[in-house]
């Protein structure tokens, strides 16, 4: 993948209005097979593919405990741990319910958490997205077997093709029939960004129906909004953060002083940004003269992180960020949720692209800089 895909994470992933039940808080009540007493199990979210612990408990008698209070459902994981590994783990949907859970430290499959109508939705979608992996896997191998001939591959590869698009479609018909819910709310961070537009319209109005004042549905109201007012042809908005020496730098500054200005949203934790890099300082070197410029905005949250990265990877130009990783304001202000991005402005402040770089990148600068 040529960019890391931030699945709306700060709201959608993680939020829901769904009415919480009279009761305060939520308890999970664990049983365990093949653990021995002392083992340390952990409550975890997870980002980018590690799960981060949130709390931790241990084995007695072969069963473990949480207590806590949860403000919006959320999706979590229980696991336990051993050597870096995890043996065994549940994902389920942590709301003020009475939840339990059975890790068996054998078994190959997913252990099932139960309590709560989001949970029993949410084991329900496991279910269906399980019937869903078993129906792709032959064509996938195919697809995948440098064996075969290049028409079998090719033809496997369509028919992959088309299951995916069969699933996307019950994707949106599982969120789209269970709002409102937590269940919902998460799945729709997952997969908005692979339905069309009309699909996913449709569940925003629904969501307007159903749950008006939903957190999730707000949020997305507030990025469509965003997105159409930094869509190409708008005026771009300024972005004014600390260097790493802790100055203002102001994107203003440099676009008022060249004729075509590009903001690289980036981060030094991001494969794809620093795989990019080279192809970004590649353009620079060849029209800074001719009148580019450019100005980094980092989504980092360490501060020697990233300023390592700006020497490690040469990066010439200057550099600004607040910080805050993916709660940056200067990522809000562009509804930026996946990087790199990149927004190309004229002198006149008009956004004339968005997301170029390669090829693209130079293709655009040599029509615009001649």
């Amino acid at each position: 993948m040529k960019k890391l895909i931030l699945l709306f994470v700060s709201v959608a992933l993680f939020a829901s209005v769904t009415a919480q039940v009279a009761q305060k808080g939520y308890t999970i009540s664990g049983t365990t097979k093949g653990f021995a007493d002392g083992d340390t199990v952990y409550l975890a979210t997870m980002y980018y593919l590690n799960f981060i612990p949130t709390d931790s408990t241990v084995v007695k008698d072969g069963k473990f405990f949480f207590k806590g209070v949860q403000e919006n459902p959320e999706l979590r994981f229980v696991l336990c741990v051993k050597n870096k590994q995890s043996v065994a783990n549940s994902d389920f949907i942590l709301e003020n319910t009475d939840i339990k859970v059975n890790l068996d430290k054998g078994s190959t499959v997913r252990s099932d958490a139960f309590g709560g109508r989001d949970n029993e939705l949410w084991n329900k979608y496991v279910k269906q997205d399980s019937e869903w992996a078993a129906k792709m896997g032959p064509s996938w191998k195919i697809s995948e077997d440098t064996t075969k001939t290049a028409e079998v591959r090719a033809a496997a590869k369509k028919e992959l093709d088309r299951l995916l698009k069969e699933q996307t479609v019950s994707q949106a018909k599982f969120i789209f029939d269970n709002l409102p819910s937590g269940a919902s709310d998460i799945l729709l961070g997952f997969y908005a960004s692979t339905f069309d537009r009309k699909t996913f319209d449709e569940i925003l109005a629904k969501m307007k129906e159903v749950c008006p004042n939903d957190d999730v549905y707000l949020a997305y109201v507030h990025q469509m909004d965003v997105e159409s007012k930094t869509s190409i042809g708008h005026q771009y908005i300024d972005i004014a953060l600390k260097d790493p020496n802790g100055n203002i730098i102001k994107v203003s500054d440099y676009v008022s002083k060249n004729k075509v200005t590009m903001i690289d949203f980036w981060a030094s934790w991001c494969g794809p940004c620093r795989a990019e890099m080279p192809n970004v300082i590649k353009a620079y070197r060849a029209y800074k003269d001719k009148g580019f410029a450019i100005v980094g905005v980092s989504l980092d949250s360490k501060g020697e992180s990233w300023k390592n990265a700006i020497k490690t990877l040469g990066i010439p130009w200057p550099q600004i960020s607040d910080l805050k990783g993916w709660n940056s304001a200067g990522a809000a202000a562009y509804n930026i949720t996946s990087i790199p991005a990149t927004i190309l402005i004229n002198q006149k402040g008009e956004i004339i692209a968005k997301n170029l770089r390669g090829e693209d990148l130079e293709k655009k600068l040599s029509e615009v800089l001649k």
